[in-house]
């Protein structure tokens, strides 16, 4: 079985996510611990991108931000700067994010089309055929699983929202140690990609040049670490 590679926020940094890819076999499985978009100028084309090539992805809060707001957006163009998502003065970077729809071909249907991908994205991929050498199983979120793991298939209503905001949003740098899994995130920018017995956060702060300004994917099971530099604008 191929190994997998799972690659870290990429916030719009189109070119350099082409460039980290190029290190990586051809025909190597793929999956992103999602913040696809925002911040970098080229969030529309990073979305058309991965959802050209077929490769797997989880939501991530600013995925979450763009569903969440685009409607209202598009309803009442007139909220831009006072919106959550695209005022500067939340710096989510939704501004970003709805100037690289511009430019593409039929904006408005690519924005609502890119919507409802987002819309199906999930809020972890477990792979139960993907292992540690301690047996513990692959799980892809965007922040990190910490001890909600055992909500994940609750019907209580109270229950799935803590999940979803543990998953999106947390910012623990030391998670709860769920035995059974693995688990590799993002979402909280570190100076190097921090990898211990139960999980690994690679969110290198590709967006961020002069403070980090590295994307990061990591090989898994063998835990080896590719990085590519920005190399956008």
């Amino acid at each position: 079985m191929k190994n997998i590679y799972i690659i870290g926020d990429v916030h719009g940094c189109l070119k350099t996510l082409k460039a980290l890819i190029s290190k990586i076999p051809e025909d190597a499985k793929i999956v992103f611990v999602g913040d696809l978009i925002d911040r970098g100028s080229k969030s529309a084309e990073v979305v058309k991108y991965i959802r050209t090539n077929g490769w797997d992805c989880v939501l991530g809060n600013h995925e979450y931000s763009m569903i969440e707001n685009g409607k209202i957006l598009l309803e009442d163009p007139s909220l831009i700067d006072t919106n959550v998502w695209t005022s500067n003065k939340y710096k989510i970077g939704g501004l970003d994010t709805l100037k690289s729809y511009q430019s593409q071909d039929n904006p408005i249907e690519r924005f609502k089309d890119d919507i409802k991908w987002m819309k199906s994205l999930p809020l972890y991929l477990e792979y139960l055929n993907y292992k540690t050498n301690d047996n513990r199983t692959l799980v892809v979120s965007h922040s990190c699983i910490d001890s909600v793991w055992n909500l994940k298939d609750s019907d209580d209503e109270f229950d799935k929202e803590d999940f979803r905001t543990k998953v999106l949003y947390s910012r623990n740098q030391e998670p709860f140690d769920n035995k059974e899994i693995f688990n590799v995130f993002g979402h909280t920018p570190t100076k190097e990609t921090i990898v211990k017995e139960h999980f690994a956060n690679i969110d290198t702060g590709a967006y961020y040049k002069e403070k980090y300004g590295i994307l990061t994917a990591l090989e898994f099971p063998s835990m080896i670490l590719i990085t590519q530099k920005n190399v956008d604008n």
